[in-house]
């Protein structure tokens, strides 16, 4: 009998990890010498995807003394709850940079006729950690698809400006100091379209990604072989909206890499559930404290949902491209 679960977990951890750090840092070097860069400006937001982009920058810009790499953290002093890790850039080694944006992003939300910020921010913690699951899901899943009342979209369009705000900052330092744009975004994002579009995880934004090839799951192990301290390593990832994380509203990322391994494999939702669920009877095991109740199918659905959503609007601006 088919073991689904070893399948998935060979998928995602059976994987050249030594090798994607040797690589990644040959296209970084190669991409910095065919456009004459000066270095390379990241969005340091103090994750473990900006860290481990930057310690890969870092490992090609080695042995390389006129290149340099920049970490850019670009803060809005009204969001708390976030986590900036600013002495791991400088123990790394990179010229972190920080700019307060408080400022340019009160001015941009007043002109725009936004709500207040606060308000937005309690009700997503509203939405997120009280409303039924059921209800929860399709509230995400039509914000996505731009479907949701208008009153909401509103909302989103209030959290989501702070993005593209920072990969503008982002752009104009790159321009100004000769330097190419990295872009910390990895595949389990943009498999489910998790990301803001012409915002500072897109990565049609910068000049390469390099960890858009990694699930999640991925770059923890990458993080780890790269020797990033622990506490980095398990910080609860988030979006930057203050105090609100990644997996209230798309789930534990290991499941949901478990998850987008078997879709595109092709499993059904009830093989795929399954599967999951032995992977979380397995972590049990290790921490009888997590999670005890199964994941329905319901959840693997909404995955699939928003990963064909995510398709759905990708083929949508191929097809618009090649019209214009």
């Amino acid at each position: 009998m088919v073991n689904l679960l070893e399948i998935l977990e060979k998928k995602l951890f059976e994987f050249p990890f030594d090798l994607f750090i040797k690589r990644s840092a040959q296209n970084l070097a190669t991409k910095i010498d065919r456009k004459g860069y000066r270095g390379i400006v990241l969005g340091a937001s103090g994750g473990v995807d900006s860290l481990v982009t930057t310690a890969l920058c870092l490992k090609t810009m080695g042995k390389r003394d006129k290149w340099k790499v920049v970490a850019l953290q670009m803060n809005d002093s009204r969001i708390k709850e976030e986590v900036y890790n600013a002495e791991m850039y400088r123990s790394l080694g990179a010229d972190l940079m920080q700019t307060d944006i408080t400022t340019e992003a009160i001015d941009m939300e007043k002109s725009l006729g936004m709500p207040p910020r606060w308000l937005t921010e309690f009700l997503m913690k509203l939405v997120l950690r009280w409303m039924p699951t059921r209800a929860r899901r399709w509230v995400i899943l039509a914000v996505i698809s731009g479907k949701a009342p208008e009153w909401i979209l509103i909302y989103y369009q209030l959290l989501i400006l702070l993005h593209r705000l920072r990969i503008a900052r982002l752009k104009g330092y790159a321009n100004h100091h000769g330097l190419m744009i990295v872009i910390c975004s990895n595949l389990t994002e943009s498999s489910l379209g998790y990301f803001v579009e012409q915002g500072i995880d897109d990565p049609q934004m910068g000049d390469y990604a390099p960890l858009s090839a990694l699930y999640k799951s991925q770059v923890i192990r990458v993080a780890q072989l790269m020797g990033l301290p622990e506490n980095v390593i398990h910080q609860r990832p988030s979006p930057g909206f203050g105090g609100i994380y990644d997996e209230e509203i798309i789930g534990p990322y290991e499941l949901a890499d478990l998850v987008l391994v078997g879709l595109r494999l092709g499993y059904s939702d009830a093989e795929i559930t399954k599967a999951i669920n032995a992977h979380t009877c397995k972590s049990r095991k290790k921490n009888p404290f997590r999670r005890k109740e199964p994941y329905e199918i319901q959840y693997v659905r909404f995955i699939r949902q928003l990963a064909t959503l995510n398709d759905q609007k990708r083929q949508s601006e191929s097809r618009e491209d090649k019209n214009f």
